[in-house]
């Protein structure tokens, strides 16, 4: 095996471990999951856990530090980059619901974290996260206001409404076993710009179509 080759299947172990775990952690709790339980579920020993997470709070950790700090990285760069406002509010819904298509139960697994006893001991990991991604949600709604899409005093409503479309959104598929549609994200977005619009035509989602 060349060196590559071993580093792609050291990489997909530690994904498997990962995978495993997250089940677990949204089924049990973190808590009340143990490391046996997850070498179990996993089908490898203690020591290949340990060498890839160090500890259960090293892979919680995984589980939850890289894939929100890539979700943070992208919705940070679709507000400053993409030029109009109206496909940037677009991408960054779909850029919410990819990362729950991506891994349901490490998304479950985060939100047992959000919702359930706040002394859990990783419970905190997720502080410095959740300020980011409702700060950059917030930032591609102020950007419509910005380009007069939606009415400026309009703003904190409107931003309300995304953050409730997300989690709703987000907490059916989850565990509702419903469907997050490819095209989910362009609708509700036409739903709620026609709701706080300022009265004219939006040159946006709908005119693609």
């Amino acid at each position: 095996m060349t060196a590559t080759a071993a580093k792609a299947d050291l990489s997909t172990v530690a994904r498997h471990i990962a995978r495993s775990a997250a089940k677990l952690f949204a089924e049990r709790g973190y808590d009340a999951t143990s490391v046996r339980e997850i070498v179990e579920a996993a089908g490898v020993a203690k020591p290949t856990l340990y060498y890839y997470f160090r500890s259960k709070e090293g892979l919680a950790q995984a589980l939850l530090s890289v894939p929100l700090s890539g979700l943070v990285a992208t919705l940070r760069n679709l507000v400053t980059t993409e030029a109009d406002p109206i496909r940037c509010m677009e991408r960054v819904l779909e850029s919410h619901y990819t990362f729950c298509r991506e891994d349901p139960d490490r998304a479950r697994f985060i939100y047992s974290l959000l919702f359930g006893p706040r002394g859990s001991e990783v419970a905190g990991d997720l502080e410095p996260f959740k300020a980011d991604l409702l700060g950059w949600t917030e930032a591609a709604v102020r950007r419509l206001a910005e380009a007069e899409i939606i009415a400026r005093e309009r703003v904190d409503a409107c931003c309300a409404a995304f953050r409730g479309l997300i989690l709703v959104s987000t907490l059916d598929f989850l565990f509702g076993e419903r469907t997050l549609g490819q095209d989910l994200a362009h609708r509700q977005l036409h739903e709620i710009l026609y709701g706080f619009g300022n009265g004219r035509a939006l040159d946006g989602p709908e005119s693609d179509k």
